[in-house]
């Protein structure tokens, strides 16, 4: 107990207690040899406070988290034993201590927290373990991809290593409390769930055919699952209701043209605005997101609705065009045509009057031309074929584009949510 509060004292005095532990020859810009040769062994872990924000358009996360590392400097002097218990020095002490070259590859920005000195402490586990531990503002960069968005899982590595030092000189390992993060993490962030996992320590290879030795490198990865129920309630739902908004014109009466336009049109403009606004608030890619092709889907289904009901209208006017044909046959020929059909006739007739009664009579042209001989060519067949052209039109669409849609959402979610 006297050797602890004689250290703690002496740590105390800031400057010149590093005079007492540091011996004269000591060099900061060496560093500690073990004895038996082994590379340095350096101890890390990190705990993430705080996610403040995940930007898709700088593809970059910031966060606060506890940084720590520790490892041994067998040239301490006047440092004792005392039961494990870790002594805490000045961070002047910093400035004439050997420290591990670690930096972090993914950083884009680290700032240290300050108040009235940096938010970081020194300890001391005599005889000669040091532990770092500072509180860090890191801007990661994070490549993300969109593909399934906004059912996507993006995953932002932590890579460190040393700048200097290859992995026969300096070894990373981790402390017992490798990477974790505060329970608060996901209520900070509305739209992610945050899962922390870390790798085994491996090796760095920079370069193949170079110079640079290989250096151990830690890895973690933060797993930013998004959050999608918002997306179903605002997106998908009301865009698939407008949907089946369209699909109920095909209860309506075929001959009610503008109301029945008027429910396909609509529903096609709602679809298409939505698209529009989904598009600004969703992350610009060069290829399709899980939100796109479910929108597109949408549209197309409404397009297949409206031309649907364009066959059917085709059809029906059809239908009224040979009708006219029949009932009014010389109406809709011209003027000559008329002229000649009416000499054959009167010619016809002259003849019939001079021909003895047991003579044959020829066929009268108006026989031939009437909507009961139109009926016997096949013009009344033909309209018959129509109608059944029409109801299957009608079947087709009733069916058909509803089925296509179920078929649709069964490959859209199991692709996507697998």
């Amino acid at each position: 107990m006297r050797a602890f509060w004689r250290i703690f004292l002496l740590f105390g005095a800031g400057v010149a207690a590093s005079s007492q532990l540091l011996p004269d020859d000591y060099q900061d810009t060496q560093e500690p040899t073990p004895l038996d040769g082994s590379p340095i062994v350096v101890e890390i872990s990190w705990n993430i406070k705080g996610v403040y924000e995940v930007n898709f358009r700088e593809m970059s996360v910031l966060l606060a988290m506890y940084f720590r590392m520790q490892w041994r400097e067998p040239r301490l002097k006047g440092a004792e034993p005392n039961g494990g218990a870790a002594v805490p020095l000045h961070s002047q002490f910093l400035e004439r201590l050997w420290l591990p070259d670690l930096y972090i590859h993914e950083a884009r920005d680290i700032t240290s927290y300050k108040m009235v000195e940096k938010v970081e402490g020194l300890y001391l586990t005599p005889p000669d373990t040091i532990l770092y531990s500072t509180l860090l503002q890191l801007k990661l960069a994070c490549p993300m991809f969109f593909a399934k968005y906004p059912f996507d899982v993006q995953v932002c590595t932590m890579t460190v290593s040393s700048y200097n030092f290859g992995e026969d000189r300096l070894l990373l390992q981790w402390l017992p409390l490798g990477v974790s993060a505060d329970p608060s993490v996901n209520m900070q962030l509305p739209n992610y769930d945050l899962h922390v996992t870390w790798a085994n320590i491996t090796s760095k290879v920079w370069c193949l055919n170079c110079t640079f030795d290989p250096t151990s490198m830690g890895e973690a990865r933060l797993v930013l699952a998004r959050r999608y129920t918002a997306h179903l309630l605002t997106v998908y739902l009301p865009s698939a209701l407008f949907v089946a908004v369209a699909w109920a014109s095909f209860f309506w009466p075929a001959d009610v043209i503008p109301g029945r336009t008027v429910l396909i049109i609509t529903s096609l403009l709602t679809v298409i605005s939505m698209y529009a606004a989904v598009g600004q608030k969703s992350p610009e890619t060069s290829y399709l997101k899980a939100v796109d092709v479910w929108l597109f889907l949408c549209i197309v289904l409404v397009v297949l609705t409206l031309f649907q009901y364009a066959v059917i209208i085709t059809i029906k006017r059809k239908q009224k065009e040979r009708t006219a044909g029949q009932i009014f046959p010389m109406l809709i020929l011209p003027f000559w045509q008329k002229t000649v059909n009416r000499f054959r006739r009167n010619t016809a007739e002259d003849r019939g009057r001079d021909t003895p009664s047991d003579t044959p009579k020829t066929p009268s042209l108006i026989s031939t031309d009437g909507p009961a001989a139109a009926y016997e060519k096949g013009e009344g067949r033909h309209a018959i074929r129509l109608i059944q052209y029409e109801h299957l039109v009608e079947m087709v669409g009733k069916i058909g584009i509803p089925l296509i849609f179920a078929l649709s959402n069964i490959v859209y979610w199991s692709y996507y949510l697998s």
